[in-house]
């Protein structure tokens, strides 16, 4: 979560929303030059690949044991402003089917997201780690959790989980994780600041990142700016990032992986997450 995600907790909502789009306005609009986007590093995907990762039985399989243990410590409802409970299995599955050895995830927040994608690491790739990296210390008074009475911060929900020796918590910001020499990974999950300022520069930082075949996935990614379901939200930044990337150079494509097998919210299945692919 990035300064202008927080200024919604600062004044009313609406006027919070209305602050945080005037800034992101603004700032893309004074972004120049064009950034740099190496597809060289990233895995190219197509909507097959993507329907085998989420129609996958023994993946389901495993996410129905795992989720049962999820359920007991972390609890299974969807919470305010995290990856609703659909979203957090097509994670899973993404990791199982792929099998990154390496996670960065951008945006830990209260954890929904990190311990479902900790548990396919667990479950489906040998010396499988993951990273989850957040502005605020997630797992501080500060942290999210609190707001929402749970008893417990993420880092306890992980170690009651026995995903501890294979999940690490960075609290830096997301440019600076992303620009270490010596980090590289095979999916990185960018779900921090959805700002298109913040995302256009995410993805272009992120490529380099990446080892070879790697994996990027978006969240709250809503094409043509349009709600997913009737009088649903939207986040413009990250389709927002994506087009103008997209005028700019050939090289990657995004893919939205639409509709899944299972409910995500409101009664419907549709995700807002998507994938960038090597064009």
């Amino acid at each position: 979560m990035r300064f202008m995600d927080s200024i919604e907790r600062l004044v009313p909502a609406v006027l919070g929303r209305s602050a945080r789009n005037y800034l992101d306005a603004r700032a893309w609009r004074r972004l120049q030059p064009p950034l740099q986007f190496d597809n060289s590093n990233l895995r190219r995907v197509s909507h097959v690949d993507l329907a085998s990762a989420m129609n996958d039985p023994a993946i389901g399989a495993a996410f129905t044991e795992d989720h049962a243990a999820i359920a007991e410590v972390f609890g299974a409802d969807e919470i305010a402003g995290g990856v609703n409970p659909g979203d957090r299995r097509a994670l899973y599955q993404l990791v199982g089917h792929f099998k990154p050895r390496r996670v960065l995830e951008i945006g830990t927040y209260v954890g929904a997201s990190t311990v479902h994608i900790a548990s396919a690491l667990r479950r489906f790739v040998e010396q499988g780690t993951l990273c989850t990296a957040d502005i605020v210390d997630v797992n501080g008074p500060q942290g999210a959790w609190r707001s929402f009475g749970m008893q417990q911060p993420p880092a306890g929900i992980i170690s009651d989980l026995g995903l501890e020796p294979i999940t690490t918590f960075i609290n830096k910001p997301a440019a600076t994780v992303l620009a270490s020499p010596d980090q590289r990974f095979d999916m990185i999950f960018l779900d921090g600041d959805h700002s298109r300022v913040a995302v256009y520069r995410e993805i272009s930082a992120a490529l380099p990142a990446l080892n070879p075949n790697g994996l990027i996935v978006l969240h709250d990614f809503y094409p043509d700016g349009k709600p997913l379901v009737p009088g649903g939200n939207v986040e413009f930044g990250p389709a927002a990032a994506a087009s103008r990337i997209a005028r700019e150079t050939d090289a990657l494509a995004f893919l939205p992986l639409g509709n899944l097998p299972w409910p995500t919210k409101n009664g419907s299945k549709a995700t807002s997450l998507a994938l960038v692919s090597r064009r």
